[in-house]
């Protein structure tokens, strides 16, 4: 039992140590578009400035969940070290089980390999819980009371990953305000593009991952104006990007 609470911790300290490199490089990522987004306002370039901030911000999403998830497991591995040292497997483990099943579901489709690495880990733990507490209703197990624990656990982690943001982080620019346009009284229905999107595993531009987004929530189609006042980019911009795609595959239109 000693062995495979050691080659669990293993395990779990190896997915700890990814999750810091990722956060590692989200931050610098963030920098990169942080940079490009004042670079943007001091040009009075408002289009790209709210491209560079909108980036920003899904990044820092992306930030949060891993850093939280990262804090988790750190605390999943103190519990760990708890068990290895003292055997209170039944009072342990359980609270432990919840919070790697609860993490592995959090970063499934942001991380899939380190989900995929804890749902062994979970499975490991599972059968070791099993093995040793037969867990059931001679125990007096409580379920909810070690799943309420988990949830505790997580939302601390949560916590202290937002204070932590804003200390790695600065704090996004505001937008400048723009003055609303009328429209003439008059006006001839644009035309909408109707665009097919189809599938490739290739990587795609942030502009072109929100053309492809703005194209799917729209049924497959796309009004120039519309889309370049939604996404904050010039009609131009969208035009190149549309081309960039259809070159690649990646859309299909007339």
């Amino acid at each position: 039992m000693k062995e495979r609470i050691a080659q669990a911790l293993f395990r779990l300290g190896s997915q700890k140590e990814k999750l810091e490199h990722m956060s590692a490089r989200l931050q610098q990522r963030d920098k990169e578009m942080f940079q490009r987004c004042i670079g943007a306002q001091l040009s009075k370039d408002t289009a790209h400035a709210a491209l560079y901030a909108n980036e920003c911000a899904e990044i820092r999403k992306m930030a949060h969940l891993t850093l939280s998830s990262e804090l988790a497991l750190e605390r999943v591995i103190l519990r760990m070290q708890t068990v290895e040292e003292f055997g209170d497997i039944m009072a342990q483990i359980a609270p432990v089980i919840g919070v790697v099943r609860e993490t592995r579901g959090r970063i499934a489709g942001v991380i899939p390999e380190v989900a995929n690495e804890l749902g062994e880990v979970n499975n490991m733990l599972s059968d070791m819980s099993m093995e040793t507490g037969q867990v059931g209703e001679d125990q007096g197990f409580d379920m909810s009371a070690s799943s309420g624990e988990a949830r505790k656990v997580l939302e601390e982690s949560s916590a202290i990953a937002s204070q932590q943001m804003k200390e790695r982080f600065p704090e996004l620019p505001l937008p400048e305000t723009r003055q609303p346009v009328p429209e003439a009284a008059t006006r001839a229905p644009e035309q909408r593009i109707p665009i097919a999107i189809t599938t490739s595993g290739s990587e795609e531009a942030p502009l072109e991952i929100k053309l492809l987004d703005y194209i799917k929530s729209h049924n497959g189609e796309l009004s120039l104006n519309n889309c370049s006042a939604e996404l904050l980019v010039p009609s131009d911009d969208i035009r190149r990007s549309l081309q960039r795609l259809k070159d690649d595959g990646k859309i299909v239109m007339d």
